[in-house]
């Protein structure tokens, strides 16, 4: 009776949720390899920011907090803009599908909303505390597995980085079936390739002086009190 007065079937909310997951996983190994493609030097900039300097070779992969690569830029959280602006066009157009194929406006919500919370329990939350050490994941024996092998290809991901500059290994975050069957999914490190590494932080025009103005980053990297936070590193 529930379903009905909703317009709905148990099938078809069911279908709508793992479609929906289904295709949210798909957009962000997609938004997530665009970001690290160079096509947008602008969005690109501010993710590496994230990987070259916040954990990047020379830093930790995991502190007490996670440090945010948002500080002084627009953002909603700790997501910044480079997440935010694609994953607003992406929803609009699943929007505009949904409703040029008529799908009922029950199912246009729930997927929807499944769209926005899916991806922001991966690709944030999840995210997030792969650099965050003793998360609790770790100490529940049933996610115990599965987080650990999840994290550890995520550290693959950001230690791989071609002779152009590029990562280009394990673009999925919690889940990486995408990254297995578009051939990009790597299971061991590699030497990290430092020849590509300088060419990614001279085309992005990075330096380990920004951290400075990274407020919480300053501060838990390089112990510096508030004073001379405001000071540029010196190389």
């Amino acid at each position: 009776m529930f379903y009905q007065r909703l317009h709905a079937t148990f099938v078809g909310v069911v279908a709508t949720l793992m479609d929906s997951v289904v295709v949210a996983e798909f957009a962000g190994y997609w938004l997530h390899r665009l970001l690290h493609s160079g096509k947008f030097p602008a969005l690109s900039r501010g993710h590496l920011i994230h990987h070259f300097l916040i954990y990047g070779p020379r830093q930790p992969m995991r502190a007490e907090d996670y440090q945010d690569a948002t500080d002084n830029r627009f953002s909603v959280g700790n997501v910044g803009i480079e997440w935010l602006g694609p994953s607003a066009i992406i929803l609009l157009i699943c929007w505009g599908i949904m409703a040029l194929l008529g799908v009922p406006l029950v199912y246009q919500v729930l997927a929807l909303c499944t769209l926005l919370v899916w991806p922001t329990l991966m690709f944030s939350y999840l995210h997030d505390r792969m650099h965050i050490e003793d998360f609790w994941m770790t100490r529940v024996p049933l996610l115990k597995s599965w987080f650990l092998k999840a994290r550890r290809m995520h550290d693959i991901h950001h230690r791989s980085v071609n002779s152009r500059g590029f990562m280009d290994k394990n673009f999925g975050i919690g889940f990486y079936f995408f990254d297995r069957f578009f051939r990009t999914m790597a299971k061991r490190h590699r030497p990290f390739n430092w020849t590509g590494y300088r060419a990614a932080i001279e085309r992005y025009g990075l330096d380990e002086t920004e951290l400075s103005s990274l407020r919480g980053c300053s501060k838990a990297l390089f112990h510096k009190d508030e004073r001379k936070q405001r000071k540029p590193l010196k190389t």
